[in-house]
């Protein structure tokens, strides 16, 4: 049956907004059936093991094998024997062993948490008898409280990131889950929950005792083990392949239905960060563009936290906005949030980092950013309107959006921004027939959208009335439009002293800037005055993806670093 003329130009709409959306890796993870099959594989590679070594290897993989059996039916007691087998190779003091104290640590782990994590629980075997100690006494290790769920890395199979950040050694690498349950020492966990990774070593240096350390690597890759420092077994990406998981589950927003229907998920919208708040961190935020959600960034955070100074000194926060909703409505809540996390951070005592922010804007998100790094204040509505904010015809809503761009004080903490492929002077694709009708298929309730200009007009002065009189609903592919005035009119304004910005653009390769694009944003309109640098690389509007880009982001991160220590 041959498609409707209307069909067909939704379709078209449909994939015009998706030439402005950002790249998305489809990621999949999930469960290995027989994750023991390494272990054997593994004992191949050994260089010089003796027979006496390799019966006393089969023994202690078989008692992997007995505890793999027991976990359904009698989970303590498979946990007594992978404490078992970890004490035994722990006492062999053999480095080809470690594989099999790893793997048995890390089970163990997961079996107790699903009990509980019962803290001097007492696990038996037939022949020993262990008391589980939690130990977070120790430099950067974590509290176990607050555990919802412990994934051993070893069991799981992934694929769809580009690399790998991880490191062979000793320990158990995990992710953590934590936050589902309303955990109150993070205001801004995701109501799906955060994920971070960690790796687990336990200490059998009492007899009876095992005392479990979950250490922070992003603070700390080496370890004390066997008396001589060892590299620890390190996975710092397996964590974003668990959020991608349960975000694909049902538990994140739509990249189109945020467009098309924001209104749906206007409930989620906000600064959330996956890990535990850390106050010796500089909050680094990230701001996705239209069509797309924080995971864009998960290619370009694992390998800019390849950097040893980078993941030890920042932690990532990630702000979600549906983004068919106007770019004021937005970026007002952006301006909330980074003021809450100021206010939240200094009550923690960390009010130096909190001092040294540093955000990224991609696309859409560097309008986003640009609203709260540039001067907008009451000095500058007077030059919109002659009447206060509160005396327009307009819906409280739209007022509260304008009162906190125009009258809150700009988040003091923001000492960085980076534009990343940002039409600050907007878009020629969203000016086009098919970029109308696609503003027009966004479903956004009038009295986010409008203002009664007829009886505002009165008051606005020449520039408010062509900032505010638009044809059609003010939602976000409006104000991508080139020559939007209210996209020039924040182009315009300065951007504060204390913020030294930088800018990264695309030019699919070809070499012709000025006279380039990305493909959706010109160079004119990508460029900014006064960038304290700005790269081009070789690649479409998903800049933030380009091998080029990372790398740059690496070097601001540390420049900031240095200037920021």
């Amino acid at each position: 049956m041959p498609l409707s003329s209307s069909s067909l130009l939704r379709l078209f709409a449909l994939g015009s907004a998706l030439m402005l959306c950002s790249q998305c890796s489809h990621i999949y993870v999930h469960e290995k059936e027989n994750p023991v099959v390494d272990l054997m594989d593994y004992k191949q590679s050994i260089d010089s093991i003796s027979s006496q070594q390799e019966l006393l290897y089969d023994g202690i993989y078989e008692q992997i094998i007995v505890a793999r059996k027991h976990e359904n039916r009698k989970p303590d007691l498979a946990v007594a024997i992978y404490l078992q087998v970890a004490e035994a190779v722990w006492r062999s003091k053999e480095d080809g062993f470690i594989p099999l104290y790893n793997h048995a640590i890390g089970q163990a782990a997961d079996l107790i948490q699903q009990r509980g994590l019962r803290n001097n629980g007492v696990y038996q075997t037939s022949s020993n008898s262990y008391q589980v100690q939690f130990d977070s006494s120790q430099s950067a290790t974590f509290s176990e409280s607050g555990f919802e769920d412990i994934v051993p890395v070893d069991c799981l199979e992934r694929k769809g990131l580009r690399t790998e950040v991880s490191q062979a050694g000793v320990g158990a690498p995990l992710v953590v889950m934590h936050g589902v349950d309303g955990e109150k020492e993070n205001p801004f966990i995701s109501p799906i929950g955060g994920d971070f990774n960690t790796t687990l070593l336990v200490d059998f240096s009492q007899k009876g005792k095992a005392v479990f350390r979950f250490y922070d690597v992003t603070k700390v890759s080496t370890i004390s083990f066997w008396g001589r420092q060892q590299d620890m077994n390190v996975n710092l990406t397996a964590g974003y392949y668990m959020l991608a998981k349960r975000k694909s589950e049902g538990g994140g927003a739509s990249r189109i239905m945020g467009v098309f229907r924001p209104m749906k998920y206007s409930g989620r919208m906000g600064l959330y960060l996956e890990s535990r708040f850390d106050p010796d961190k500089i909050p680094l935020i990230l701001v996705h563009g239209l069509v797309s959600s924080p995971m864009t960034w998960a290619d370009p955070m694992n390998e800019m936290l390849s950097d040893p100074k980078i993941r030890a000194n920042y932690q990532a926060y990630t702000y979600y906005y549906p983004t068919g909703f106007p770019v004021r409505m937005t970026g007002a809540k952006l301006k909330e949030d980074l003021l809450r996390l100021e206010a939240y951070a200094r009550s923690q005592g960390a009010a130096e980092n909190a001092d040294k922010m540093i955000i990224f804007g991609h696309s859409m998100g560097g309008l986003l950013t640009s609203l709260n790094i540039r001067e907008l204040n009451e000095t500058t509505w007077s030059k919109l309107s002659n009447e206060p904010i509160d005396a327009l015809r307009m819906s409280d809503l739209v007022k509260e959006d304008f009162k906190t761009i125009f009258e809150k004080p700009q988040p003091s903490g923001i000492k960085r921004a980076v534009f990343i492929s940002t039409p600050h002077r907007g878009s020629n694709k969203a000016n086009t027939w098919y970029g109308s009708f696609v503003a027009t298929l966004i479903k956004i309730p009038n009295n986010l959208l409008v203002l009664d200009f007829v009886g505002a007009a009165q008051s606005m002065t020449d520039l408010g009335k062509s900032v505010f009189n638009q044809d059609g609903p003010m939602n976000s592919m409006v104000t991508l439009r080139t020559g939007n005035p209210a996209l020039e009119m924040v182009a315009d304004r300065p951007i504060l002293p204390r913020v030294p910005y930088h800018s990264i653009i695309g030019d699919r390769g070809k070499g012709d800037t000025p006279n380039s694009s990305d493909g959706v944003v010109p160079y004119a309109s990508s460029h900014i005055e006064g960038a304290e640098s700005e790269v081009i690389v070789p690649s479409g509007h998903s800049s933030h993806h380009d091998p080029a880009a990372v790398k740059e982001l690496q070097r601001i991160l540390l420049k900031h670093l240095k200037e920021n220590p």
